[in-house]
């Protein structure tokens, strides 16, 4: 199956990237905020892009425009801490931001996450170590983490 990956970027940043089932409905969104396609100023997420979808072990990097609560920013800025290759759990996530018995809070955040891949919340799992939920693409997540060559284990705490 494939998908297109979309993205918005302000003067500041990147303000959205989000999975999209095909171009037709990314066209559609960009139209209902009334905004144009126009790659030029994106060129440098686009090579860091190319690299990471070629395999290259990539650390996506680019300004963000974003907002959220101040819970949800806490818990971007941690799963934005995980390397390429590796997970962890929601637990884990929630004890790294001082608040250990938030971890369904935590997927909550996660599913809120406005930047796809940037935020690389594929790379947060159940501690059982199964998957868990991706935006209603969870065979994604899994390619993604294969793509990455990400070693998937219990991560108990």
């Amino acid at each position: 199956m494939n998908v297109v990956l979309g993205y918005i970027w302000t003067g500041r940043g990147l303000r959205e990237m989000s999975f999209y089932s095909d171009e037709e409905c990314f066209r559609d969104y960009l139209e209902s905020l009334s905004l144009k396609l126009n790659n030029e100023r994106l060129i440098d997420l686009e090579k860091m892009l190319d690299s990471y979808f070629s395999g290259e072990p990539t650390r996506l990097d680019y300004p963000l425009d974003i907002s959220g609560t101040d819970f949800q920013m806490r818990v971007w800025r941690a799963v934005r801490q995980i390397p390429y290759g590796q997970v962890r759990s929601y637990k884990w996530v929630a004890s790294k931001i001082g608040n250990p018995k938030a971890a369904r809070a935590v997927g909550t955040a996660i599913s809120h996450n406005p930047v796809v891949l940037i935020i690389p919340c594929h790379r947060v799992i159940r501690n059982d170590g199964s998957l868990g939920k991706y935006g209603g693409m969870d065979w994604l997540k899994e390619r993604l983490l294969r793509l990455e060559k990400a070693e998937i284990v219990s991560w108990k705490i």
